[in-house]
């Protein structure tokens, strides 16, 4: 065998070979890389249809393989909704700006092994039949870059199958509320600057004493996990600021393609800033990478922020290089620009939110400001969370020095992707944490330990601001005064908007399953949160909900109130013809109306409202009804029937 081939065999390994030197490369990998080179040479040796086979087999999984590579030098596992979620241009262009060398060294590995059987000298076949199939076959089925796209479309498949739909994702009015003395918000999404890294017991010590220290004289939210579909920075602040996730219709779709093309993305949800711009405040967001990556730009324009700022105007601002990296303008640079439009703002008399994304603590090893010196023998990631450590501390002590009617608050955009400490916080996985704290002129300092998400965020800050009807919006309730809705799900759901989702119908022979628990109702193979604007029943709203079926079993829309009469007045006001009811109640009145005999914290109810066949009985802690009694039931219920009398 010529020495070309040699080489060959060796070149496949380069991608395994830097999977192993950031401790994430998969043992098959290994096999199959050998296997499929060996595959190529064999074919190579062919004739002009077996030459262009091994072109294209060559091609297809060199360019996986670096696709693989690339996903788990960025992220530490393999092909997953944020890394395609990354496939687009804007990325492309920061990478090679980012990651210069790996960006060009891969493009020049690409053509090159791309290239390489051209110069493979064609001779006799000298590999045997049984070894060219055992070669092929690990090469085919141990391939790890197949094995993990498969992986991630099964997954992806399985949970559109099973995904729950939460009604209160509708669209929600805004109607002003008096507000006595507004109060200011400053909020900073820290880049990755999980409080993990505040832990002693993980590290050994308290990467960020100071951020540590300053959490002491704020509320400190101690539980708050990151969940499906927050997983991202455009994800995570689309999360905290409207309470709801970001996904797409189709698994496959590109969320970082589509918001640049879409120009009011989320149209008809109340976010963050509307909410705060309908009541007259100021709205600006910085951030010192581009507004166009992940489609940022689009986002923040189509949901309240007046101003936009990106890396193009803070470059203008501070076009000194070194307050720059690939990824955009380093921290100091944003704090300071920040400082200057804060104290605009304070020379007038309209309150203000300033919203802040910061860059330093991004993966894999951090882009520290140059203001905080050298790295003195640390690696880059852990220099760059002491560095953010000391910046954002002194922003946060100024902003409350200089703007003493100012509520501040630090989050977490998400956990840290793969970086220099993963090794260390992969021992911890279970227990990593987002961090949040917020610093408010009318609060005392204080730590509120229960669980909660990033859909929390924005009824909290909002109930800190001062505001009553927000206290539950979407997947969020305020952590100040009730648990999170998002637990009451339970861990294998998968919220969804109510639009990405097929249909739900109402298919005879199948089963409509009430469970006390959340309270969930599962009906054509999802789960239904029962809820009233976003908190579960049985978390103490003494509210009714049900999901509303044309005659035929298709879906017509949600009901939801915290009255019987209430209840009843919507069905009366605004009708929908031969509607169907499946729902929940937790309302008192309701119950000891409809079951007198059996007085129960929570009740089930199927059928016409009005007529006699709505039935409604006890719902204790599971129960199962036949589609196909209560379709038959409201067939005849459809005829004759006194939409005014309401018997059980």
């Amino acid at each position: 065998m010529y020495p070309t081939a040699y080489l060959y065999y060796l070149l496949h390994l380069v991608p395994v070979a830097l999977a192993v030197s950031f401790n994430a490369a998969y043992a098959y990998w290994l096999v199959s890389s050998i296997g499929i080179a060996i595959l190529v040479v064999w074919l190579w040796r062919g004739g002009f249809w077996r030459r262009l086979a091994a072109l294209v087999l060559n091609g297809t999984t060199t360019f996986a393989n670096i696709a693989l590579a690339s996903s788990l030098y960025l992220q530490g596992t393999g092909f997953n909704a944020p890394f395609f979620h990354h496939l687009d241009g804007e990325t492309f262009a920061i990478a090679r700006e980012a990651f210069a060398p790996l960006f060009f060294g891969a493009l020049i590995y690409l053509l090159v092994l791309c290239a390489w059987p051209l110069a493979l000298r064609r001779q006799s076949d000298t590999v045997g039949r049984v070894r060219l199939a055992v070669a092929a076959t690990l090469g085919l089925v141990c391939n790890a870059p197949l094995i993990s796209l498969v992986g991630y479309g099964v997954e992806r498949l399985g949970d559109e199958r099973a995904a729950t739909i939460i009604p209160q994702t509708l669209p929600k009015a805004i109607v002003v509320e008096p507000l006595v003395e507004p109060r200011n918000l400053v909020l900073v999404f820290a880049e990755s600057l999980e409080a993990t890294y505040s832990r002693a017991g993980v590290f050994g010590e308290d990467l960020t004493p100071r951020l540590s220290d300053l959490a002491t004289q704020g509320i400190r939210f101690t539980d708050i996990r990151q969940v499906r579909d927050t997983e991202a920075t455009i994800t995570g602040m689309i999360a905290a600021m409207c309470a709801l996730p970001l996904r797409t219709s189709f698994s496959w779709e590109n969320i970082n393609v589509l918001l640049p093309n879409v120009d009011a993305p989320l149209r008809g949800q109340s976010c963050l800033a509307d909410v705060l711009t309908a009541h007259g405040y100021g709205t600006a967001y910085m951030g010192g990478a581009p507004l166009a990556f992940a489609g940022k730009g689009k986002f923040l324009a189509a949901h309240g922020f007046d101003e936009r700022y990106g890396r193009e105007a803070l470059q203008a601002r501070f076009p000194d290089a070194s307050r720059s990296s690939g990824w955009g303008v380093h921290d100091d640079a944003l704090f300071a620009f920040a400082d200057e439009k804060l104290e605009e703002w304070s020379r007038g008399e309209e309150p203000f939110m300033l919203a802040l994304l910061t860059l330093d603590t991004h993966h894999p090893s951090g882009l520290p400001s140059t203001s905080c010196g050298l790295r003195a023998g640390m690696n880059g990631m852990e220099f760059a969370v002491r560095c953010s450590d000391r910046l954002l501390a002194d922003f946060i002590d100024g902003v409350r020095e200089r703007h003493p009617t100012t509520v501040v608050v630090l989050l977490s955009d998400h956990l840290a992707h793969r970086n220099d400490l993963s090794s260390v916080l992969n021992e911890h996985a279970e227990s990593r944490r987002l961090r949040f704290a917020v610093w408010s002129p009318d609060a005392d300092a204080a730590v509120v330990d229960k669980p909660g998400t990033h859909f929390d965020v924005m009824p909290t800050l909002l109930d800190f601001l001062g505001f009553e009807n927000w206290r539950r919006h979407n997947l969020g309730a305020s952590l100040l005064r009730f648990d999170s809705p998002w637990f009451a799900l339970g861990s294998d759901s998968l919220p969804a908007l109510t639009q990405s989702l097929p249909p739900i119908r109402l298919q005879r022979g199948e089963q409509i399953v009430l469970e006390a628990k959340g309270p969930l109702i599962r009906v054509d193979g999802r789960k239904l949160l029962a809820n009233v604007e976003g908190l579960a029943l049985e978390q103490g709203e003494p509210g009714i909900f049900a999901v509303e079926f044309h005659g035929d079993g298709r879906v017509a829309g949600f009901r939801s109130s915290r009255s019987m009469e209430a209840f009843s007045r919507a069905l009366r006001e605004s009708p929908r013809p031969d509607s169907l009811l499946v729902g929940v109640s937790a309302n008192d009145a309701f119950n000891r109306r409809f079951v007198p005999d059996h007085p129960a914290k929570l009740a089930y109810f199927t059928g016409r409202f009005g007529t006699e066949a709505f039935a409604v009985n006890p719902l204790w802690w599971r129960e199962t009804v036949d589609v196909s009694a209560i379709l038959d039931a409201h067939a005849g219920a459809i005829v004759g029937s006194d939409p005014e009398r309401t018997t059980r």
